[in-house]
């Protein structure tokens, strides 16, 4: 029983306090009573002040004006005070006080003006007695719907009126009294079952916008999220791929009539090889902080991105002027002198930067990034480490590029490629050891077309999984028909070796030829083998295990060419032409080239020197214990018809030799 009414009791104070744990019901109760109290006031001192009028002169002065003015005077005090308070925003609890305080001059007010219009009753006639019972009926009735917003005034006022107007009337001996006392009592509560049911209507609309809102605020959420991970690269925390197209073609549009645009893409020389070594987790803490460094040496106005790996890019919309960008240049290859430590290790890398500005060297964003990226292309091959702007020659060598890229897709491969043998010299026989095999095509529409040229191209349009294979065939055709002490040496591009089919495709060849694997030297170049140092070695292995051997071609003229010497399975090493041609005048060149000879020595790797072109060239290699050599002052590259008659007269000078020995 004692539970029964500790539940009772918790339902009614329930009833009648204000909602704190529910700030958005309590704000909105707020708001729809700072708008109907006012009226309430106003219908308050309107039926006051005709219940006055009404019993002025009958009744005591105290009854009919004193107190009244009273009343009306506080009403109009509360209505002013409500007024005010719709242009101030309130604090939780200042909203929770006014709205507790409103309920207890509820109270208060039920009870005063019940009292005083009762107290009126016994002076009036008929006609007035009614008007109390109608004042009475009324003004609660009113305050009811006014209060309905907040339940627990609606109920003080409503309660503090009905009881004694019910016990008042209720008792009347007049049976007109006792039945506006009974019909009153229905009424109101037929009022109160409306205003109760509105309320509850209310606070559920209140709750389910509450709803609505967390579940719009939720959705904004995840809509941020997505468009965060859809916009922002989430290792560097920068603007990624999707996010810098969006915004260079936004800045192209804003600065297309107003100015221009300068655009870089920015690509890590050496980063690679420390993820292969070290690792991705190395990798991606080396690029965290090659964004951080970026991040905090560029200016605000300068977007920064990364594009994916270990590019990034940038562009600005006020660096046009040519001494601003020089400096810029120089101030972000500067950038990278400083080395990076991660984890203990001290880690160096440079970068190459490549430039474009809008709208001299394109019109659009995508041709813009085209030329940015040309000119990156451009610095990693010539330039490492530096930066390029994409120049009016660079424009040529695209649309040189572009014709060479049409011309080589509507080839006929088997026709028009074929294969030019230059070869490499035994010095101490004085004899051919082994032929370089030269890739040629001679184009029907573009003629005889470089080397560099269509490889490039077919590199890039993903060609060169067609052209290897052919010209390696061509090649091993060629050789079959050689004394089986020549060897062969053939190049392999960078898609060669980091693509696992590509050398199941190059064994493949090789097998089906009538050339052993142990007469074939397959030559790599640094820069194909540092994209992705753990396939490239795969990949030699492989090669090896088919029983070719490996040649490092271009050696020196990389950025880690000692690590490469190391870490790949080589038999042989080819030094630059750039280390021969200046032997006969600068000793630093002869210092430098005998160091290289000794280093091969040392490893026990054969050396071959390229580019050699006079008698003078040759006796200081031969003094150096330097075995092989290629280059113009032995023979130019030669096709196949002229490599049998090359044979066959070195053959002769060597038993011309003998006899006159």
């Amino acid at each position: 029983m004692l539970n029964y009414f500790e539940m009772a009791a918790s339902q009614i104070g329930t009833i009648f306090r204000v909602p704190r744990e529910n700030p958005e019901l309590m704000e909105a109760k707020l708001a729809a009573f700072t708008r109907q109290v006012p009226i309430m006031y106003a219908l308050v001192v309107v039926n006051t002040t005709a219940l006055a009028i009404t019993f002025y002169g009958t009744a005591p002065h105290l009854l009919t004006m004193y107190l009244p003015a009273a009343f009306v005077a506080i009403c109009m005090i509360r209505m002013l005070s409500w007024l005010r308070a719709r242009n101030i925003t309130l604090s939780l609890n200042q909203a929770v006080e006014k709205l507790t305080g409103s309920i207890i001059f509820a109270g208060i007010l039920g009870v005063a003006f019940s009292a005083w219009s009762l107290s009126l009753f016994p002076y009036g006639d008929a006609y007035s007695k009614s008007h109390v019972a109608f004042f009475m009926a009324v003004t609660s009735i009113g305050c009811s719907f006014c209060l309905m917003h907040l339940r627990s005034a609606a109920l003080i006022v409503t309660t503090l009126v009905v009881v004694p107007f019910a016990f008042f009337f209720g008792s009347s001996d007049n049976t007109v009294f006792t039945s506006i006392a009974f019909n009153f009592v229905v009424v109101i509560f037929a009022v109160l079952f409306m205003l109760l049911g509105n309320y509850s209507d209310f606070e559920k609309r209140v709750n389910s916008e509450k709803a609505l809102r967390i579940k719009q605020a939720e959705l904004q959420v995840l809509s941020d999220r997505n468009f965060r991970n859809s916009n922002i690269d989430s290792l560097t925390g920068l603007p990624n791929r999707r996010n810098f197209f969006a915004e260079l073609e936004r800045g192209i549009v804003n600065t297309a009539h107003t100015g221009g645009l300068l655009l870089g893409i920015l690509d890590l020389d050496g980063f690679k090889p420390i993820n292969d070594i070290h690792g991705h987790r190395m990798g991606d803490r080396l690029l965290v902080e090659v964004a951080d460094r970026l991040r905090a040496h560029l200016a605000p106005h300068v977007f920064l991105g990364r594009l994916g790996g270990d590019e990034f890019v940038m562009f600005s919309e006020q660096l046009l002027d040519p001494d601003a960008i020089a400096e810029a240049e120089e101030s972000i290859e500067n950038l990278f002198d400083v080395p990076f430590e991660i984890d203990d290790i001290t880690v160096r890398i440079s970068c190459s930067i490549g430039y474009a500005d809008f709208p001299d060297a394109a019109k659009t964003a995508q041709d813009l990034f085209e030329r940015a990226d040309y000119a990156l292309f451009f610095a990693k091959q010539h330039k490492r480490g530096k930066a390029v702007r994409f120049s009016a020659e660079h424009e040529a060598e695209i649309r040189e590029a572009s014709s060479v890229s049409r011309a080589l897709a509507g080839a006929n491969l088997e026709q028009e490629l074929w294969i030019a043998y230059q070869p490499i010299i035994d010095a101490e026989t004085r004899q051919p050891a082994s032929f370089e095999a030269l890739a040629r095509w001679k184009s029907p529409e573009l003629g005889n077309v470089p080397p560099m040229s269509f490889i490039v191209a077919a590199e890039r349009s993903d060609m060169i999984g067609q052209l290897t294979p052919l010209l390696l065939r061509k090649a091993l055709e060629g050789a079959a028909t050689w004394p089986e002490h020549i060897r062969i040496s053939f190049n392999l591009s960078a898609v060669d070796v980091a693509s696992p089919l590509s050398i199941l495709k190059i064994i493949a060849v090789v097998q089906q030829s009538k050339v052993k694997a142990s007469r074939i030297d397959f030559e790599i170049t640094e820069t194909a083998v540092m994209g992705n140092l753990v396939q490239a070695t795969e990949a030699l292995n492989a090669l090896k295990t088919l029983g070719a051997r490996i040649s490092l071609d271009d050696f020196g003229t990389g950025y880690s060419s000692l690590s490469c010497i190391r870490e790949l399975p080589l038999d042989k090493v080819k030094i630059d032409r750039s280390f021969i041609s200046k032997i006969e005048t600068d000793s630093a060149a002869r210092l430098i080239l005998r160091t290289m000879l000794g280093l091969c020595s040392g490893l026990g790797h054969d050396c071959i020197v390229e580019g050699v072109e006079n008698s003078e060239q040759v006796d200081f290699l031969r003094r150096e214990h330097c075995r092989f050599m290629q280059g113009y002052f032995f023979a130019k590259p030669m096709n196949i018809e002229q490599v049998g008659g090359y044979l066959a007269s070195a053959q002769s000078s060597m038993l011309v030799g003998r006899t006159a020995g």
